[in-house]
């Protein structure tokens, strides 16, 4: 989870696709750019459409697979300090704590898909419900 500069709540890493790129190369471009760590996206977990929010238009978040890692990648982590104020592993009450209420179902709905091992389609859901 990235402690953002511009806005209060926690969020996980990521960003805007570019004109012509995939949304899986987009996840692992953000996360290079944010946190200086070359992580491959694996598969789709979740689809999550938010409505227009804070002067935003409404938007599709995309949650893929990041794998599984040793705690100590967060001492690999070099922060883009303009985005990124910290980063680290959050346990689901620290992401409840910290997200937006949103964000935390996203991330719950995206454990839950997880834990499915993947047996189904990707999940869809509407502010995280």
């Amino acid at each position: 989870m990235c402690q953002l500069t511009y806005k209060q709540d926690w969020d996980l890493p990521g960003g805007v696709v570019e004109v012509g790129e995939s949304p899986q190369l987009a996840v692992a471009r953000e996360v290079e750019e944010e946190l200086g760590l070359e992580i491959a996206a694996g598969g789709l977990l979740l689809t999550d459409w938010l409505p227009p929010w804070g002067g935003w238009d409404d938007a599709l978040c995309l949650v893929f697979d990041g794998g599984t890692h040793e705690a100590a990648i967060v001492d690999r982590i070099v922060k883009q300090a303009r985005e990124i104020r910290s980063a680290e592993f959050c346990t689901l009450e620290q992401v409840e704590k910290r997200c937006a209420d949103f964000t935390a179902r996203r991330i719950r709905a995206a454990l839950e898909q997880l834990a499915d091992g993947g047996g189904r389609a990707p999940a869809y859901t509407e502010s995280g419900i």
